[in-house]
């Protein structure tokens, strides 16, 4: 066997036990990553997430069921990670914006998932201009001037 062979042999056992270790630990990532505790662990988002806990109306579900697509499993991973990612290096290199406010994919994702769950109840009102949240202004945290 020769160096070349040696070293890409190497390689190849790095990389597969890279993947392996990826893999084995992206379930437990995942899981964590979704609570709403998590999503909170930003102490810009402390108010937030005070909000939603003092509310009551949705306190039973996480912020990933309204602020990720949620239409199918590769859409929701797609954008938990383009989205995990930008908060992360937003925080840690510390270029968080005093105040957050939300894109244009983040209010149609909003809107879907309050229809996805409201399904029955919003199929009877004729409103396709409207927002969910230009009625219902306290079940978004509280922070009107943000949307």
């Amino acid at each position: 066997m020769n160096l070349a062979d040696r070293k890409t042999r190497i390689y190849l056992g790095g990389t597969l036990f890279a993947v392996l270790l990826v893999a084995a630990a992206l379930p437990a990532v995942m899981k964590k990553t979704s609570t709403t505790e998590y999503c909170a662990s930003c102490h810009v988002m402390l108010p937030r997430y005070e909000d939603w806990f003092y509310t009551g109306k949705h306190t039973m579900i996480r912020c990933v069921d309204c602020h990720l697509p949620n239409d199918s499993f590769l859409n929701h991973y797609v954008w938990k990670g383009l989205d995990g990612m930008k908060d992360v290096v937003y925080f840690y290199t510390g270029i968080v914006p005093e105040m957050i406010h939300i894109t244009v994919h983040g209010k149609k994702t909003i809107q879907a998932n309050c229809v996805r769950c409201h399904e029955e109840m919003v199929s009877r009102i004729n409103a396709d201009a409207m927002r969910c949240w230009d009625c219902h202004r306290s079940f978004y945290h509280n922070r009107i001037n943000e949307f």
